[in-house]
């Protein structure tokens, strides 16, 4: 349920743990919204709180893209997105939640996310913060605006896809994901695409959308759960080190 939907009674009163959902701006070639990560981030982040007792945040649109350019893309300093997650987790723990999980949809913004939990912890040791990262748990190789965020968007806001527009990107199946994701890491380096899409698209389904959301949503189940047995384990927050 979004929190956004609820009074200050009812905040008070309910659940205690809360998820914010994390995207970005930038192109997803030419066939999907520049929104999709955080549409994506959004959508599993209100099907969770159907499974587990929890509240939603809206999206944050606002990511760390740079590696889009010349393509579009609006873009923050990992410092400052650092700074406003940190900053709202700060001010959840401030009216009650203690444990916040951020779901990030994309992955430009890990740099970002991976500190908040210490930045927060220092100010507030009785808040939790834990990042996710959705596309770690689809059990399928990753692409940008390739077959697997393409089949996603068809499943989860078909309006905003435009399939006839789809066309095949940068693909090289020889070269490791490490390497990819080294390299991507650069500014401008999805001009090897040429087109933005690093995949391809034209056989994505609704079908096979769905199929990914299933699987995904099985496993942000089961890391959520996992991480509330770990910190239950006696002699979590003590000096056992």
């Amino acid at each position: 349920m979004s929190l956004y939907h609820l009074s200050n009674y009812e905040i008070k009163k309910g659940n205690k743990k809360i998820i914010i959902p994390l995207g970005s701006t930038e192109q997803h070639g030419p066939h999907l919204p520049v929104s999709t990560d955080t549409i994506i981030a959004e959508y599993f982040a209100n099907q969770l709180t159907k499974k587990i007792p929890s509240y939603s945040l809206s999206g944050i649109p606002s990511g760390v893209s740079f590696e889009h350019r010349p393509f579009f893309n609006i873009s923050i300093s990992n410092d400052l997105l650092s700074e406003l997650l940190s900053q709202i987790c700060i001010s959840l723990g401030e009216n009650g939640f203690n444990q916040i999980i951020i779901l990030n949809g994309h992955r430009g913004n890990l740099g970002a996310v991976q500190y908040v939990p210490q930045k927060v912890e220092r100010i507030n040791p009785k808040i939790k913060v834990f990042g996710i990262n959705y596309w770690q748990l689809i059990e399928r190789d990753f692409d940008h605006g390739g077959l697997v965020e393409t089949s996603l968007m068809l499943a989860i806001a078909p309006k905003l896809v435009q399939m006839q527009k789809a066309k095949s990107g940068y693909l090289n199946k020889k070269m490791l994901h490490s390497t990819y994701s080294s390299f991507l890491s650069n500014t401008a380096s999805f001009k090897i695409t040429k087109n933005g899409v690093l995949g391809d698209p034209r056989n994505a389904t609704m079908k096979e959308g769905k199929k990914i959301i299933s699987v995904t949503m099985k496993n942000l189940e089961r890391t959520i759960i996992e991480l509330d047995k770990l910190l239950t384990m006696k002699g979590y927050g003590s000096n056992i080190f």
